[in-house]
């Protein structure tokens, strides 16, 4: 069975829906363009919204750094590990530029990391030119420093 609707009925709904936009407009920060103000912009927005910048700023100050990847050269555990991790990062040093190289105790092993790289693709192609030198070498996604 069809509905019908008159008139009348069609044009209080059409009512309800544009107050309704009106009313979902006002909640939202508006950013409005005064010409006669000298093209100022003003910003109106909720007083909890200075509070959340604030709170995201005072967060990302405690942050130690961002997500990225980088690339494991060496791991190893047991009593000369320390030794060969250190002789692989300074052989990573020594014949290959770029990219600094971390030397990291995660127990029980040391480990080399070599990048602070911000994508996967960044990370990739570093290693296709670490691979000759240190065929192991694999990607890890980790939190690296800020360049």
């Amino acid at each position: 069975m069809p509905l019908k609707m008159n008139i009348q009925t069609v044009t209080i709904c059409l009512l309800l829906c544009l107050q309704a936009e009106g009313y979902a407009q006002s909640q939202r920060p508006l950013i409005l363009n005064d010409i006669e103000k000298n093209g100022q912009i003003e910003i109106v927005q909720p007083a909890q919204m200075e509070f959340l910048l604030n709170m995201q700023t005072a967060n990302n100050a405690l942050q130690k750094g961002i997500q990225g990847y980088r690339i494991r050269i060496f791991s190893q555990s047991g009593q000369s590990a320390r030794d060969n991790a250190i002789a692989a990062r300074a052989s990573f040093m020594k014949n290959l530029s770029g990219p600094v190289a971390y030397l990291l105790y995660n127990e029980p092993n040391f480990q080399v990391f070599v990048g602070d790289f911000r994508t996967e693709i960044e990370a990739r192609r570093q290693r296709s030119l670490l691979l000759k030198k240190f065929p192991g070498a694999f990607i890890v996604k980790t939190t690296i420093n800020i360049q």
